[in-house]
């Protein structure tokens, strides 16, 4: 910068910030946990990558800017960064779902006002989106809230009218037919919510196990899963909003699923841990991409899921996954902070974390193109220590054409 012999050092420097200050600095994409809960159903549920961005939807009148830094009073300063509305709006691009907002010039933001089949308005009580970061209200409009990595972002609808957003705890895995407790509290007060039923959600929809019981006044339930596989519970109840996922690991006896051990009779022990030492996770699952199977381009898996299994004493510190891609001598690797693939050495992992969840799910921000693919999930415990990679169980080759 050229310094005039008129103007004070100082003054050119304040004036050099200010432009800077002005412009704004641009963060880097992060990944959040988003839910969207439909009046129906379940649209989504699993971490998703987003940053500032501008929208254009069909009642916008244009496109604007949500990016935190450019809404409600900010008034261009600050940092661009994901927000609420940028993750509702990355997921039903890559979902395919409905979504419509207005702008609000008095607000300088998006009011959402339509998200899969679920529009604002209608009497008596005028049902509409509203949202939550971590089961906490905002004060602030979608786009003037500046997300941190692996916050817990809730969008529902009806969302004003209704009194809790569930919150849904238990096992990880059962045996078929065994009883098994789970627990429902108000995610916002940690109080527990008697009378929620206790259903499995399939797609999206959550329909209630035959024979449960609902929560009682402790908020615990206990059931019984008839079917061996991942199951996913949901809590439901007439005045809330339908709790979490909570992924079960179900097993057929000693079948080799769920950490159990094929041949060891049922309620043999698989052996206890050193003393002064925590017991190690298990290895890691992989859910829903099949091991050798050859996917269609359309009909390619689109969700990176798994399960861990952390025996009782232990603690998972962090999941970590890896997606690889080869298509003839060209390989590369997905990167996690740029939600991209870049360019990477043949035959080599590169992990990076999607937090620290016994169950997650991790959505691709595109349909994966041909090629040869190794999908590998590693567990981190309190110790540092990491699983092992297995073929056919955290460690799986699929090919799409």
């Amino acid at each position: 910068m050229h310094v005039s012999p008129r103007i004070p050092l100082a003054l050119c420097v304040a004036v050099l910030v200010a432009l800077l200050s002005n412009t704004g600095a641009q963060a880097a994409p992060i990944t959040v946990n988003l839910r969207v809960e439909g009046s129906g159903a379940t649209l989504f549920e699993g971490p998703i990558a987003t940053e500032g961005e501008a929208i254009s939807a069909p009642s916008s009148g244009g496109s604007h800017p949500c990016d935190v830094k450019d809404n409600g009073s900010n008034g261009g300063f600050g940092v661009s960064s994901g927000t609420p509305t940028t993750a509702l709006h990355d997921a039903a691009i890559a979902q395919g779902f409905s979504f419509d907002a207005t702008w609000s010039t008095s607000f300088n933001d998006f009011l959402v006002s339509e998200v899969g089949s679920d529009v604002n308005g209608g009497a008596p009580e005028y049902p509409s989106w509203g949202y939550a970061v971590n089961y906490t209200t905002a004060g602030v409009g979608g786009c003037q809230f500046q997300l941190a990595p692996g916050s817990e972002v809730l969008w529902a609808y009806n969302y004003f009218n209704l009194l809790h957003l569930l919150s849904l705890t238990g096992p990880m895995s059962a045996d078929v037919g065994s009883p098994i407790t789970v627990h429902v509290t108000d995610g916002q007060t940690g109080a527990a919510i008697a009378g929620a039923a206790i259903g499995e959600d399939v797609a999206g929809v959550t329909t209630t196990i035959p024979g449960s019981p609902l929560t009682n006044s402790e908020g615990n339930a206990t059931l019984a899963i008839s079917h061996a596989g991942t199951v996913k519970l949901k809590a439901t109840q007439p005045e809330s909003v339908r709790s979490n996922g909570l992924a079960v690991c179900v097993h057929n006896g000693n079948d080799g699923t769920c950490g159990t051990v094929v041949g060891v009779p049922k309620g043999v022990p698989k052996g206890e841990p050193e003393i002064g030492h925590a017991p190690p996770v298990d290895i890691p699952i992989v859910s829903g991409v099949k091991s050798s199977r050859h996917y269609g381009h359309r009909h390619a898996p689109r969700i990176l899921s798994g399960l861990v299994q952390v025996p009782t004493g232990g603690t998972l510190r962090e999941v970590r996954i890896s997606l690889t891609r080869r298509n003839g001598r060209r390989c590369m690797a997905f990167n996690g902070a740029r939600a991209a693939f870049v360019h990477a050495r043949c035959g080599v992992a590169r992990f990076f974390s999607v937090g620290s969840s016994e169950s997650f799910s991790y959505l691709l921000p595109a349909s994966l193109p041909r090629g040869r693919y190794v999908y590998d999930i590693e567990a981190i415990d309190a110790s540092g220590h990491r699983t092992k990679l297995v073929p056919g169980v955290s460690h799986v080759v699929f090919y799409v054409r």
